[in-house]
């Protein structure tokens, strides 16, 4: 059985030509995951019109990952931490 290996997207929402992705691939079964942590931010917390964009790229992501794109807002560890429980997940990129 292969593991099960949580992708964190951050900044980067491609899948072609996405090095950690394809490393991950390579290992097991993914799992997307993108979290929107607005208070580790700080000054790069982005404005309304980002979200706009933010919005639909994670949308195409997701219709991309034929719904599996798991999509959080709060804090990073704490919802990392809780994909991992709740998924048996071994390993994060």
């Amino acid at each position: 059985m292969h593991p099960c290996i949580v992708h964190w997207f951050r900044h980067d929402l491609r899948l072609a030509d996405n090095p950690a992705l394809s490393a991950a691939a390579s290992q097991g079964y993914i799992i997307p995951a993108f979290i929107l942590d607005d208070n580790a931010a700080g000054t790069d917390k982005i404005g309304s019109a980002s979200r706009v964009w933010l919005h639909h790229a994670l949308n195409s992501l997701n219709d991309s990952l034929d719904n599996n794109l798991i999509v959080m807002s709060g804090d990073a560890e704490e919802c990392l931490s809780d994909i991992i429980k709740n998924t048996g997940a071994t390993t994060v990129t």
